[in-house]
């Protein structure tokens, strides 16, 4: 039996250094926010986007929630994630990930049943990667008993993600975990696309002109 879990991409808008909306990029002519769908919706039992643009994704036929906190960052599109998922836990995807794999959001599947089924379940709120030597909170698995405190710090107008994180019970997955566990490059997986050079980049990495 599958193990319920709600997918969510954070849509978010235009980039300032990108110079342009980086979900609907196109590498060898697929948006990036329709490789990601293609490769979470196989381990989730509902997705949805969060959006403030709803009109720029209906194309995807996924459900759009929108921000109850507009213009305060990816930590009002995971508040909103979390609001409208039907599941305990939530994997939470930016959408600048274009090499992000089936088998990589498998491991957050995976680690999130674990710790559902045994005694962590009181303890473990998120579960995050590690890759570069760096937390990837846009990469992760929230738990909704995550969802007061982060209400808590959008009220406050405290919108630093790793300051939501030092309020919770974190589960860190190392670089090597990931690569194993998955069988990919984890540090190719969660590369992320900030400015136009990057873009360049993942296109050449994918044999894309």
């Amino acid at each position: 039996m599958m193990f319920e879990i709600t997918g969510g991409i954070l849509a978010g808008g235009r980039s300032s250094r990108m110079g342009s909306n980086k979900a609907l990029l196109e590498i060898e002519g697929i948006t990036v926010i329709e490789r990601i769908t293609k490769q979470l919706s196989p381990v989730v039992s509902e997705m949805m986007i969060s959006a403030n643009e709803k009109q720029d994704y209906l194309f995807l036929g996924k459900v759009i929630v929108q921000d109850s906190y507009p213009g305060k960052g990816p930590l009002a599109g995971v508040h909103s994630l979390l609001a409208a998922a039907n599941t305990p836990w939530c994997i939470v995807c930016a959408c600048d990930m274009p090499f992000v794999t089936t088998d990589i959001f498998r491991v957050l599947v995976d680690a999130a049943s674990l710790v559902s089924g045994g005694l962590q379940t009181d303890r473990v709120q998120a579960i995050l990667p590690i890759t570069g030597g760096r937390i990837q909170p846009l990469l992760a698995a929230y738990h909704r008993s995550a969802f007061p405190s982060l209400e808590q710090m959008l009220q406050a107008d405290k919108l630093r993600m790793t300051d939501w994180l030092d309020h919770l019970r974190v589960r860190y997955l190392t670089e090597e975990e990931l690569t194993q566990q998955s069988r990919v490059d984890a540090n190719q997986a969660l590369f992320n696309m900030n400015n136009p050079e990057e873009y360049k980049h993942a296109k050449q990495d994918s044999g894309a002109s």
